[in-house]
């Protein structure tokens, strides 16, 4: 009796396995991503939710200002200046959200990307030393008020954060290794869409 039980109830395992929806059988991951390209792109989605959060309180913050004498506020006096700034920051932002889920699907172009954004990350983290050495630095507070203390800490802040993984991307997106992960996909991806059209 028990052996016939467990027979029926594999029997019906084995076939209600196979008529599970596609989306919700294992998926056949023949090229995995390697542990630096995940990181990266979870780097990179954090990163990019974490500036999206800072720039949206800016944003508030000035929609929310205090008028001027004559009643008008930031964005009526300076529209263009708030145009950018409302933009700029989330079309950014917006790319680098999409070049973090290109990395988990490893998308050449997403390679690309990611060193297009460690490069201009690079250039821009030695020129702010190089052009404003007095702001990558730490400066006792009686030398200089308020205004220059935050803009040191908003400096410091991006140099510690920005440059050490600008360098890592540049060296781990042009790995070999690497670099075959993204090939091995975009020949995949290539070979489904000929199998797709030859059906077709």
């Amino acid at each position: 009796m028990s052996s016939n039980f467990a027979t029926a109830f594999q029997a019906f395992r084995t076939i209600h396995w196979a008529r599970m929806p596609w989306h919700l059988k294992p998926m056949d991951n023949r090229h995995p991503r390697s542990a630096g390209v995940t990181a990266a792109a979870t780097l990179a989605l954090l990163g990019c939710g974490t500036a999206f959060f800072f720039w949206g309180y800016l944003l508030l913050a000035l929609v929310n200002a205090h008028a001027d004498d004559h009643g008008r506020r930031f964005y009526e006096v300076h529209p263009v200046i708030f145009l950018v700034f409302a933009l700029v920051p989330s079309g950014v932002i917006a790319l680098g959200i999409r070049t973090g889920i290109g990395l988990f699907q490893l998308r050449p172009w997403a390679r690309v990307s990611a060193l297009v954004w460690a490069s201009l990350t690079l250039c821009f983290c030695l020129g702010l030393i190089a052009l404003r050495p007095f702001e990558t630095f730490f400066i006792a507070d009686h030398f200089v008020g308020e205004l220059e203390s935050f803009e040191q800490l908003i400096s410091v802040a991006l140099v510690i954060l920005l440059l050490p993984s600008s360098v890592w991307w540049l060296f781990l997106f042009r790995a070999k290794d690497v670099k075959k992960q993204f090939e091995a996909s975009a020949r995949e991806q290539n070979g489904k869409q000929v199998s797709v059209t030859s059906h077709a």
